[in-house]
């Protein structure tokens, strides 16, 4: 049985879920795989909390759902470096803190401490592969350990490394998909008779599918960064957040919203990076799509993609509604990645 220590850097919902969740998991990745992941450190806001053995998980999330906080907790410590997680014996870490647009700070710094360190680092923090994305794999590869990025681009949607070994032997032309789970949601909502924007929002926050602030989500800003980090990791590592032309479903043309209740025609938001002319086009916006297109079938909050080359043709992925048991379960598999390279 191989043994596998981690740390948990921000213990908000995703990160809460990810502790349960691996909780939940351990015994069946023992058996699976013969690897026991151990979360061995929590680091929240100024406060950590360690033991070498592991963690009292259920109860921790407990108290900081009630406290806020686990300064309180009894032996929590100051906020620890990455380093001196590694000293303590962990081999890997989960940056799971709210996604800095404009930075991707301080997870870009976590990051990179981590890994010029030698931890193994799985991002729930989008920022850094947004801002980062080439630069972190180059350090992972010489430092010798993984960059995990599945949750910052689709959470069930296939890892940038399986689509760069599927596409090894050609060149992949665009990426096109549902990348965001609640404007899927609230647009497949609004065909049926009578709904409105609002209310479809309202059910969706009510369902804990939406954020108390959605703006991150319907105004396309979702979209545009797992489509940056796809198109960077995928298509050409210069692109920026700054080139996605984006519109948002916060106002959407009432001529799609009918076509796409009377017809049999769904409207999607779609992200779509392709080649045109020698450069690298990004778009983010509403788009009605035919009931042959791939993104058709992509109803509620499922996602969907399809990556195209001209050598191999389309090959599109479907499923993996949006939850924060779907992103607890992709950092999974990203650790469970980790920890069977190091063995």
């Amino acid at each position: 049985m191989r043994r596998y220590d981690f740390a948990l850097i921000g213990f908000g919902n995703v990160g809460r879920a990810l502790a349960l969740h691996a909780l939940e998991r351990r015994a069946q990745l023992r058996d699976a795989f013969a690897i026991d992941l151990a979360l061995t450190a929590i680091v929240d806001r100024a406060a950590s909390v360690a033991d070498p053995l592991e963690l009292q998980v259920a109860e921790l999330v407990r108290f900081k759902e009630q406290y806020g906080a686990l300064a309180a907790w009894p032996g929590a410590g100051g906020a620890v470096r990455p380093d001196e997680l590694r000293a303590r014996g962990i081999e890997g870490v989960v940056i799971a803190l709210p996604t800095d647009l404009e930075r991707g700070e301080p997870g870009l710094s976590l990051a990179r401490a981590a890994l010029d360190c030698g931890l193994d680092v799985v991002l729930a923090d989008k920022g850094p592969a947004l801002h980062a994305l080439p630069e972190l794999e180059e350090s992972a590869a010489r430092a010798n350990a993984t960059l995990g990025t599945s949750a910052t681009t689709g959470c069930a949607l296939p890892r940038l490394a399986a689509v760069r070994d599927w596409f090894a032997g050609a060149a992949l032309d665009s990426i096109r998909g549902v990348l965001n789970g609640t404007s899927n949601r609230i647009l497949t909502q609004l065909r049926e008779p009578g709904a409105d924007y609002a209310a479809a929002l309202a059910q969706a926050q009510q369902d804990g599918i939406a954020e108390p602030d959605p703006r991150f989500d319907v105004e396309g800003w979702d979209t545009a960064v797992k489509l940056v980090i796809l198109a960077r990791g995928l298509l050409d590592p210069s692109v920026t957040l700054a080139q996605v032309e984006r519109t948002g479903i916060t106002d959407v043309a009432p001529e799609l919203l009918e076509a796409a209740r009377t017809g049999p025609q769904r409207l999607r938001l779609v992200g779509h990076a392709r080649r045109e002319q020698g450069r690298v086009r990004l778009t983010v916006a509403p788009e009605l799509v035919a009931p042959g297109d791939p993104l058709h079938a992509a109803d509620g909050a499922e996602k969907a993609i399809t990556f195209t080359s001209g050598d191999l043709g389309p090959l599109t992925v479907l499923g993996g509604a949006s939850s924060r048991r779907g992103t607890a379960s992709a950092l999974l598999r990203d650790l469970l990645a980790a920890a069977r390279a190091r063995r």
